[in-house]
């Protein structure tokens, strides 16, 4: 468990950008309709990222 509110942050903007890296790598190999569904949630991810960080 973290010691404070910032280092918590912190991790879970971490955890918050590899899944959004993986998603993206995902990419390459998805169909059409799966690939839309990644993109999108792979852009969520990194907004989060993005929110989390500047708090």
């Amino acid at each position: 468990m973290p010691a404070g509110e910032k280092e918590a942050l912190a991790q879970l903007a971490a955890a918050e950008r590899e899944v959004a890296d993986r998603r993206t790598r995902a990419l390459v190999d998805a169909p059409g309709e799966l690939a839309r569904l990644l993109a999108s949630v792979a852009a969520a991810g990194a907004a989060h990222v993005y929110l989390l960080t500047e708090a």
